[in-house]
């Protein structure tokens, strides 16, 4: 039985899908705080997850409110190793972004839009 080749068809996407919402250009200052916000996020989850793997000091005891005081001092343990660069991600995110958005202006000014390759028709894959 002969396999029939599946038809391939160009697709372009429209304007508005690639300068975001809005047509608004991204601040990089909020850009670069997003960036560290998500960061101390990531970097809580990380200390929230190894405090889980070890077993409780008994010099702290089980005082009343030591889970708060220790998720609050995580938090802000977080918040300032992001700050000074933490792990590196938060920068990699914003760049990623930033080059982005600099491939869209670029397609804004007389580029034409991304083609994207989409398969259609019948025909068996195997």
């Amino acid at each position: 039985m002969p396999i029939k080749p599946m038809a391939s068809t160009v697709v372009q996407l429209p304007p508005a899908a690639e300068t975001g919402r809005g047509g608004k250009k991204m601040d990089p200052k909020k850009l670069r705080q997003a960036g560290e916000d998500f960061e101390a996020l990531f970097i809580n989850q990380l200390l929230q997850t190894m405090r889980r793997t070890i077993f409780p000091a008994k010099i702290m005891g089980e005082a009343p409110g030591k889970d708060i005081y220790q998720s609050l001092f995580d938090r802000e343990l977080s918040k300032k190793m992001a700050h000074q660069g933490g792990l590196g991600l938060g920068k990699v995110l914003v760049q990623k972004v930033l080059e982005k958005e600099k491939g869209r202006a670029g397609q804004e000014t007389g580029a034409s839009p991304p083609v994207l390759p989409v398969r259609t028709g019948g025909g068996s894959r195997l």
